[in-house]
């Protein structure tokens, strides 16, 4: 999980290590990835079995051509981006891949499955009933995109540049999605927003 992701040095050399054949430096970045990387991809793929094939697939190709691979000073990203492009290239190869445009839509609704996986990731222990529903309530009124950002910065700790190098969309666009996501809570909640956020999203 997240508390056990080392600093950045270790990681370094973690990744160099992999990237040189050393299988326990591998296995290590499992048992620290795995957790983070599953959560984020319910985002795209809602389908347990299907998201641990490509979690699978993802990480059999990055062992077979770590000699191919390049250091990089942000793991954490490049390991989403990885995820995030080998689900997309899944799903278009399924022909069931629907365009990123549509999930941008500004009020789109949003499937029960889909909006379940979002709490369990959001809504870290158990609540009562009545601050559930409303978290549900408001989350259907966000798009699929604007999901993703809150997961990403609140709960990723991701900044917005960063949001926008895996998402490959401008800092401003990025800006503009997380203010209309909140713009949405404040709209909802009637206590501060940020308050909010500091409980939910926390970990």
């Amino acid at each position: 999980m997240k508390g056990s992701i080392m600093m950045g040095d270790d990681l370094t050399t973690l990744w160099k290590n992999f990237r040189e054949g050393d299988r326990q430096a591998f296995e290590r970045l499992l048992q620290i990835f795995y957790g983070p990387l599953y959560e984020y991809g319910c985002h795209f793929q809602p389908d347990p079995e299907q998201l641990q094939d490509a979690l699978h697939n993802l990480m059999v190709n990055l062992w077979e051509r770590r000699m191919h691979l390049n250091a990089t000073s942000n793991l954490k990203l490049y390991l989403f981006k990885s995820l995030r492009h080998q689900i997309f290239r899944e799903k278009h190869a399924a022909s069931i891949w629907v365009s990123a445009d549509s999930e941008d839509q500004e009020h789109p609704i949003t499937a029960p499955e889909e909006t379940e996986n979002i709490e369990k990731q959001i809504i870290r222990n158990e609540y009562d009933q009545e601050l559930s529903s409303k978290i549900k309530s408001t989350l259907v009124h966000l798009s699929n995109r604007q999901q993703e950002i809150l997961h990403l910065k609140f709960y990723e700790g991701l900044s917005n540049e960063e949001i926008s190098a895996l998402l490959g969309i401008s800092r401003p666009a990025v800006a503009n999605l997380l203010y209309n996501a909140l713009k949405i809570f404040r709209q909802n909640w009637q206590a501060d927003i940020f308050i909010f956020l500091s409980i939910y999203f926390s970990i």
